[in-house]
This record gives C-alpha cells, structure tokens and sequence, in this order.
C-alpha cells in the first residue's frame, strides 16, 4: 500500500457525497514554493504587486510508494524547477460547509 503524506498546513478531508468523511489526512509538515513580489502599481489606494514562485522548499525528494499532497504552485514550482512530479497530488472536488468554507475534497487529482 501507498503512504500519501500531506505537506499543506491543515488536515485533508476526503468527503463521500453523502458527507462522510472517508479519510484525513494531517498535516506532517509543509512544502511550498518561494516567493517573491515587486511592485506593479496602485489601484485605489492599494498597492499591486507581482508574484513569482521559485523553487520549491521543504519538498522531499521522490519516495518509492510515497505521494505528497501539496499547493498548485508548489506542485508547479516543482515540475518548472525540474522535479519529478509524479508524486505530488492535489486536492480536487472542493467540499463547502452551509458557510461556504471548505471542509474537504472528493478526491486528489495528478499534475
């Protein structure tokens, strides 16, 4: 069997259709790309700025059997910085509370 681990900072809740909570995965630390901003304007008093994402930080190197949950951008930080992706995994199917808050997800989709 698969270990999938989850480098996002909060629990992953796979959620049946009927609401119940199949499996949660808890955070075990967290991978993300690095960031930079440079300023790009003003709107309304509000300052704009453009983002870049560099590599990725705090990603293990691939694992036999072993999948990693992570960011669309850390995911893609990956693959642009030259990692193998086949590992990485991303939450699809968003699941909302009445309060539109998401909960969880259906499913975890590939790159």
């Amino acid at each position: 069997m698969a270990t999938i681990k989850n480098l996002t900072p909060h629990a992953i809740n796979i959620i049946l259709d009927d609401g119940a909570v199949i499996h949660t995965f808890p955070s075990e630390g967290i991978a993300r790309a690095a960031q930079t901003s440079e300023v790009a304007g003003e709107l309304n008093g509000i300052e704009l700025v453009r983002t870049s994402f560099g590599a990725p930080m705090g990603l293990p190197e691939p694992q036999q059997d072993t999948y990693y949950i992570v960011s669309l951008a850390t995911a893609n930080a990956a693959r642009e910085h030259g990692r193998r992706c086949d590992d990485l995994l991303l939450t699809s199917d968003p699941v909302r509370d009445a309060e539109g808050r998401i909960i969880g997800c259906r499913r975890l989709a590939v790159l």
